[in-house]
């Protein structure tokens, strides 16, 4: 490769985060030995451990509300913490995106809810978010807890029905820390329902928990390892400055008042945060996916293998092992573009909540369609990258020290947390047929239809999505916009998930085209091509079942691409690529991303 020329590393940084030196300006904030890698003897020393990390961080931010007034530095904080330790990261953005941004977002700034954020705010509490019941699903759209006025307090009590309705997973731990949680409960006087609100509720003080509080911790779980519980509430009292109440009130005489316009949307009102939680979730998993890449990569350069045919060969001469690594590369670019674009959408007011904030299946698409589905999309791709990286990286990718596995548990736990996305694709996919707010772009192949050509790329990305919709749109009907019956939608759910997710893929590729256009003439430019080519051409060739029985790709075709994704392999400066991602390799510590890798390792658990 010739040298890289000066500037080429900062334009594709920018190109991925809008920002050529942010790592510059995150990474110092976990330069401390708390942060550093370590055993922990124990399950419980290990909460502990995170608990402590979470203090530290929070010192150095300057408290919760200085960390939530510069959101963009804040999911950049959370993205670099999910690398560190994807636990510290659930913890951190539950506590900020969810708990304390609701109670400043929805709360009315009084002087007992002041007290509380004020706990928050230096940490001498964790917030916590309850919502999810334990004994059934679509529970966000039935929550069964209940918030009884009690103008004796005046306040709430609230109260778990049965034992089906307790709050599922909060982690209401470890011993010695306060908890103070957002508790979703329906909002009862004695007018009757008026809909989901959020309340700010202290769950423990670190020696019990609050009156009416029941917490019982649940097994660990090796893929999410935090002190997860069940939490239900016995008449639990709540002060009245405790209520998250948005726009409502409750008269001195008990008389409920909201404005119509309000209380029409109420639950989607109610988990506004939940778009922030979106993002920050989709920030961790695009973060991961580009450490996992850059560890797969150094992995690939420094080991060395000897077969019959070579010997002290590294493993990345070999062609299906740069399939591998630079196809992670690729997502790792794909998922950033369409993240931060995404984010800068959202920044700029711009990101797009379904039209009329619908529910079916659940809430979360109706806050934030275009931020819900960056988190599906941002799931699946580290799924992918983490499950490719670790089979390629043979048993030292199963080692929990090289990182991997923990980046991949992340993937997992992303399928339900900031919610469930086949739920979110169900909901996007319906969305997409019913409203007259959204056409596929029109889909017209090139004059030529050139297999390198990126318009013929753009093509197949659109016809799918167009053709999927066409046929959703044919098949559905009168369906589309009423609520039907589980025995009308069951026979159709396929094909909306298979909208959603092409439709997905879709924004993608454009992300990845607008981040790539953006850098023409310059170097970056043509360093960054390869990858997209590769990137466009596995999406369409991982298709092509469907695009060759719906005749938008002839054998012919395909065959070509199939030989075109091969042949961009020996068109990349991984080495420049890489570097760009600015992982920081020296705070994961990860023995494999490094020539002595057999020392670090024997070392590693010392």
């Amino acid at each position: 490769m010739t040298p890289t020329a000066p500037g080429t590393l900062d334009r594709l940084r920018e190109s991925l985060t809008g920002d050529a030196g942010p790592a510059e300006r995150i990474r110092p904030l976990f330069d401390h030995p708390v942060f550093a890698p370590r055993d922990c003897p124990s399950v419980e020393d290990y909460h502990h451990l995170n608990h402590e990390r979470l203090r530290v961080l929070n010192d150095r931010l300057g408290g919760g509300r200085a960390a939530l007034r510069s959101p963009e530095r804040l999911f950049a904080v959370l993205g670099h913490a999910a690398v560190i330790d994807p636990s510290l990261f659930l913890r951190a953005m539950v506590h900020y995106e969810v708990c304390l941004n609701a109670a400043l977002l929805l709360g009315d700034g009084n002087a007992e809810l002041d007290r509380a954020v004020d706990r928050l705010d230096t940490l001498s509490t964790i917030g916590n978010v309850l919502i999810t019941e334990v004994g059934r699903g679509g529970s966000h759209v039935s929550v069964r807890t209940r918030a009884e006025y009690d103008p004796s307090l005046p306040g709430f009590r609230i109260t778990t029905p049965t034992p089906d309705d307790a709050k599922f997973m909060a982690p209401v731990g470890p011993d010695l820390t306060a908890h103070t949680g957002v508790v979703y409960a329906r909002l009862h006087t004695a007018e009757g329902d008026h809909g989901v609100f959020p309340f700010l509720v202290d769950l423990h003080d670190g020696k019990e928990p609050a009156p009416g509080v029941e917490v019982t911790r649940l097994p660990h779980s090796t893929v999410s390892p935090l002190p997860h519980s069940l939490v239900s509430f016995h008449s639990a009292p709540v002060p009245l400055g405790r209520w998250l109440r948005d726009t409502a009130e409750i008269s001195p005489q008990g008389s409920f008042e909201e404005p119509p316009t309000q209380s029409g949307d109420r639950l989607v009102r109610s988990l506004t945060v939940s778009s922030a939680a979106s993002a920050a979730g989709a920030t961790a998993l695009a973060a991961v996916t580009r450490a996992t890449a850059g560890l797969v990569h150094r992995y690939s350069r420094y080991r060395v293998t000897t077969s019959a045919i070579s010997e002290n060969t590294p493993v990345i001469d070999y062609k299906i092992q740069q399939e591998s690594v630079y196809g992670a590369l690729a997502e790792a670019y794909a998922t950033t573009f369409l993240v931060h674009r995404a984010l800068h959408r959202r920044a700029h007011g711009s990101t797009d909540a379904a039209p009329g904030g619908r529910t079916t299946w659940a809430p979360w698409t109706a806050v934030s369609r275009e931020l819900s589905l960056a988190k599906v999309e941002a799931t699946a791709s580290a799924e992918r990258v983490c499950a490719e990286s670790r089979r390629r990286c043979g048993a030292h990718g199963t080692l929990t020290v090289n990182r991997i596995p923990v980046y991949e548990a992340l993937s997992h736990i992303y399928n339900s947390a900031g919610g469930d996305n086949r739920l979110i694709l169900l909901d996007t996919g319906r969305e997409l047929v019913s409203t007259t707010d959204h056409s596929p772009p029109e889909a017209v192949p090139p004059g030529g239809r050139d297999a390198a050509d990126a318009r013929m790329w753009s093509y197949l990305f659109g016809e799918h999505e167009r053709t999927l919709h066409a046929r959703a749109r044919s098949t559905l009907g009168d369906t589309i916009g009423t609520a039907g019956s589980l025995e009308r939608w069951n026979e159709h759910l396929w094909l909306l998930l298979d909208l959603a997710s092409a439709h997905a893929r879709r924004l993608a590729f454009d992300a990845f085209a607008e981040s790539l256009e953006e850098l023409r003439g310059t170097e970056a430019h043509a360093t960054l091509a390869p990858l997209f080519g590769l990137w466009a051409l596995n999406g369409i060739t991982d298709r092509a079942a469907e695009h060759l029985a719906s005749g938008s790709l002839t054998p012919e075709e395909y065959t070509a691409m199939r030989d075109l994704r091969r042949s961009l392999l020996e068109e990349f400066d991984a080495e420049v690529l890489v570097d760009a991602l600015d992982i920081p390799f020296e705070q994961i510590r990860a023995p494999l991303a490094s020539p002595d890798y057999v020392r670090l390792l024997g070392t590693a658990g010392a």
